[in-house]
């Protein structure tokens, strides 16, 4: 590889960072079913918050959940370095600013890459306001057992549900070695699984990305596995995709300007400068 072609392939800044937020934003539903989270997920909500203090605290995820019988706020954070008191004097800070802001109560969880053993799990808050956050470790998990559960099922071709394929990008984080050699293995699956959403599969090539970025060794191999998951085919895919939405956004519009220059000037003037048949004009309905 040349040197000027090293320079173009540089390492994502915070990857894990990077990927919770997709997450959060295209996969929330998915990603509240995948952790066990209490309740159901019922939509995002903003993560920056002004505090008492003159700043305005960012959360990595926060959204709406009903969860028995009322609609509270989960407040979902990832902690790659440390999970100690420091941790949660920071969470229980956000857990009193958003339950200020909301009115409502406040569920808070963490998922870390670190084993249970290396978090704290106890904190001594108010005895009146008791923090108790949710802590998903992803080494306690059986990567082992659950890339062969998706491999089996893939080499199968069965149809895999959302939380199912989500698999694929997290297994990687239930091992605490070898991440690299596994990496290899989840990014040659994935251009095989059939998933029962098209588009999901493509919000997933954009998430490997990102684990990609985190556990290659080398830039070489970053640009090899986004080879092998199909990046760049699936950038075109998407580019494609928003153009289309884009042009179905201005055809709409051109349309209703059709229907106004049919009412105000007739329908043959409407015909002569505007791209519709006459059935559409005349039945106010686009056809296609």
């Amino acid at each position: 590889m040349s040197k000027k072609h090293r320079r173009e392939t540089k390492r994502m800044d915070k990857p894990d960072d990077t990927l919770v937020k997709r997450q959060a934003s295209y996969a929330g539903e998915v990603m509240h079913e995948y952790h066990g989270f209490p309740g159901t997920y019922a939509g995002p909500c903003m993560n920056e918050y002004p505090d008492s203090g003159g700043g305005v605290p960012r959360t990595d995820s926060t959204y709406y959940v009903n969860y028995l019988g009322k609609k509270c706020v989960l407040n979902w954070e990832d902690e790659s370095s440390k999970v100690d008191e420091s941790t949660f004097q920071k969470l229980n800070r956000y857990r009193i600013n958003l339950e200020y802001f909301f009115k409502t109560d406040i569920i808070t969880a963490i998922t870390t890459i670190l084993p249970l053993k290396k978090c704290k799990v106890d904190f001594n808050s108010s005895p009146t306001l008791p923090f108790k956050p949710i802590i998903r470790s992803y080494p306690e998990c059986d990567g082992s057992e659950r890339l062969s559960t998706i491999k089996t099922k893939i080499d199968n071709e069965e149809i895999l549900t959302k939380v199912e394929a989500m698999d694929l990008v997290m297994i990687p984080k239930m091992f605490t070695s070898n991440q690299d050699i596994i990496l290899e293995k989840v990014c040659e699956l994935l251009p095989q699984a059939k998933i029962d959403d098209a588009d999901f599969k493509l919000e997933l090539v954009f998430e490997m990305k990102c684990v990609i970025h985190k556990y290659s060794k080398t830039l070489e191999d970053i640009e090899r596995l986004e080879g092998v998951i199909g990046l760049q085919e699936a950038v075109t895919a998407k580019q494609f995709q928003d153009q289309k939405l884009i042009d179905q956004g201005f055809q709409q519009g051109a349309f209703k300007i059709a229907i106004n220059v049919k009412k105000i000037l007739g329908i043959e003037k409407a015909l002569q400068i505007c791209d519709f048949t006459k059935e559409e004009l005349e039945n106010e309905k686009l056809n296609r």
